[in-house]
């Protein structure tokens, strides 16, 4: 199952619930301000810990002037691959 988060690690708990619920086989996608996780070394490493694999999307990087220290970064064709491999997304 494909989990999008979509907010900062510093105004929401929602990434750290994602975490504490994902399968082995789960996949995680950092989009709007989620993108900051993977861009926090303290997170970095937490997300790194977890052995999930881990994508972060772009254009949310680019908008936000960041570079992540986790993740592979995709763009949109990227994200709607991901979507159409695993199904529907469960959104956080």
């Amino acid at each position: 199952m494909l989990h999008i988060v979509r907010y900062s690690p510093f105004e929401s708990r929602l990434l750290d619930e994602c975490l504490s619920l994902m399968g082995a086989t789960d996949s995680l996608l950092l989009v709007q301000d989620g993108v900051i996780s993977a861009c926090v070394p303290h997170i970095a490493s937490q997300l790194q810990a977890t052995g999930v694999s881990l994508y972060v999307l772009a254009e949310d990087l680019l908008a936000r002037g960041l570079c992540p220290m986790q993740g592979e970064v995709i763009d949109m064709a990227g994200f709607v691959h991901l979507v159409a491999e695993q199904g529907s997304p469960l959104r956080w």
